[in-house]
């Protein structure tokens, strides 16, 4: 790829020696030492088998027999409790093992004293109708006058500021079926920064079932690099990797600067479904030449109540409500891109905006097929941006062919199914909460 930019190269990537160098993160325990494998026993179990187990804040959940013949890690739900820390019963989260975060994130809330998520303010922004004009979704990359940086994060070294700082030796290791992992960096960064294009470096390893990013502190839970947790934000998705989506121009992702103390964070979550050694990871762009309002994503959908039989066919309908909507946004958002997502059985998803009671927009309307079609999902730019306004209700449904002989449930793991779907948007809304509906919710556990 080749930019009319000046680009300079930092290489980032999940460093379990991170938390004691320079990129400065704070102290955590020993990085070196790596959490011992606690996922259920998986021999031989059935399709349809379950068994009991411990979610990673001392609560009893169900592990259910997958594709692949493996149990899958521990499926939590219900109001959340204290995580249980090293040395307490249950162990500390480790990946492959507790509430599982999904691609949405079902996992343990942030504390109520952890900093809100970057760049999110507590006003409200109006946005003049020359800069909705000037939205033309995805795809405006940077000026030549423009100094563009290049982070490319990875999980097996850090480069930063002239220092190499090796962590994972040769990547993270997955064990067989469903893995989730998550990974932090922190640096310092006392300007604020806009990232204004993501790029996937996932590869071509197909055992990476999604990659998400928050620009979000680490979790108080989170005690080493590839730990299980669920994240504050999603601030950008892959389901494989992806050639560089840029923002519109006047769009960024807020990043480091005073409103951050001065820090750039990085929390990431890998979603394996299968036994790899993963180096792969993301790439952000960004500039300090800043851009006039902070983006976000909004995530709507479910990922609970689906339930398609054995042999069947369903339908699921999940619904973002007027009341819904006129609570979470304190102003009217605009969306420049937008992206389903399902799993394994769904045939077909459409994703509607409606206002007093009539269609004004369809983000998409798409037939899909299975594993492929899993695969092929990626955002879809907007132009011009949709205007969601407060009031409106947003409805994502989804239908379902279930060829197995057994129910195929709502959950995390592949071969349970979800139906959201995924809007980036601007100006960035206040709060944690706000920027999801539905029960794809980012901080375990449905918040209306």
């Amino acid at each position: 790829m080749s930019l009319r930019v000046r680009i300079s190269t930092m290489v980032f990537a999940v460093a379990v020696a991170a938390c004691g160098s320079d990129a400065g993160s704070t102290t955590d325990p020993d990085p070196n030492v790596s959490a011992p494998s606690v996922r259920a026993p998986s021999a031989g179990c059935a399709q349809g088998a379950s068994m009991p187990c411990t979610c990673s804040d001392g609560r009893g959940g169900v592990s259910s027999c997958q594709l692949d013949g493996t149990f899958s890690v521990c499926s939590c739900q219900g109001a959340p409790s204290m995580p249980v820390g090293p040395g307490m019963t249950g162990g500390a989260p480790t990946a492959g093992n507790g509430a599982p975060a999904p691609m949405a994130g079902a996992g343990m809330p942030p504390p109520n004293t952890e900093p809100p998520p970057q760049g999110q303010g507590t006003g409200v922004v109006t946005v003049p109708p020359e800069d909705v004009q000037a939205c033309n979704g995805m795809g405006t990359p940077p000026s030549p006058n423009e100094v563009v940086e290049v982070l490319e994060i990875r999980t097996d070294k850090v480069v930063y500021g002239g220092k190499e700082i090796p962590v994972v030796a040769g990547g993270f290791k997955s064990a067989a079926g469903t893995t989730y992992a998550c990974f932090w960096v922190e640096i310092d960064m006392p300007e604020k920064h806009h990232i204004i294009g993501w790029e996937g470096a996932i590869g071509m390893d197909r055992t990476i079932h999604h990659q998400q990013v928050s620009l979000s502190p680490k979790p108080f839970y989170l005690a080493q690099q590839g730990g299980l947790c669920g994240l504050p934000t999603v601030d950008f998705t892959w389901t494989g990797a992806r050639a560089t989506e840029w923002t519109p121009g006047i769009v960024g992702y807020p990043l480091g600067g005073p409103e951050n103390a001065g820090k750039a964070r990085f929390l990431w979550q890998t979603h394996f479904e299968g036994a790899t050694t993963y180096t792969g990871g993301f790439n952000a762009y960004i500039t300090k030449n800043l851009r006039k309002y902070d983006g976000g994503n909004f995530e709507q959908g479910d990922v609970r109540g689906i339930l398609i039989p054995a042999g069947g066919k369903a339908t699921h309908v999940a619904t973002c409500k007027p009341e819904d909507t006129q609570k979470k946004l304190v102003h009217p958002i605009y969306v420049y891109a937008s992206m389903q997502h399902a799993h394994l059985t769904v045939t077909h998803l459409k994703s509607e905006q409606f206002r007093d009671g009539k269609s004004v927009f369809v983000f998409g309307d798409q037939a899909v097929g299975g594993f492929a079609g899993f695969f092929d999902q990626s955002f879809k730019p907007h132009t011009p941006c949709v205007e969601i306004r407060p009031g409106d209700q947003l409805v994502t449904t989804c239908d379902y062919t279930n060829p197995f002989g057994f129910d195929v449930t709502g959950g995390e793991a592949t071969n349970q199914e979800m139906c959201t779907t995924f809007m980036q948007y601007f100006p960035r809304l206040p709060g944690t909460s706000n920027n999801f509906c539905g029960t794809i919710d980012s901080t375990g556990g449905f918040m209306p």
